[in-house]
């Protein structure tokens, strides 16, 4: 393994970049699976993390953050331990592109 986890280094590494609506975990595990040093997940908005519960998914061997409404907002697990890198932006960098919507 490439990465130096007591040093946060990019350098000479395979990485899946951040995308939209696909950093989800299936695909990060299958960007690992194909030698992907390191992965994104997607970018999640401060606001909604703090409103999710930290649920251990035993049946699939996760670590869910599940939103009031029950959706699933970050899915990890083992694999992706100290690989994957987590994206949380705050609500307020949205807010002009919600206005020009």
């Amino acid at each position: 393994n490439k990465i130096n986890s007591s040093r946060l280094s990019f350098s000479d590494i395979t990485a899946l970049a951040p995308m939209v609506r696909v950093g989800t975990l299936p695909m990060r595990l299958l960007a690992l699976d194909y030698g992907a040093d390191v992965v994104y997940c997607e970018e999640l908005i401060d606001i909604k993390m703090v409103q999710c519960q930290r649920v251990v998914n035993e049946v699939l061997e996760t670590v869910d953050f599940v939103a009031p409404d029950d959706r699933v907002m970050f899915r990890t697990c083992k694999r992706e331990k100290d690989r994957v890198v987590f994206q949380m932006v705050r609500q307020e960098t949205f807010e002009p592109y919600r206005r020009k919507m």
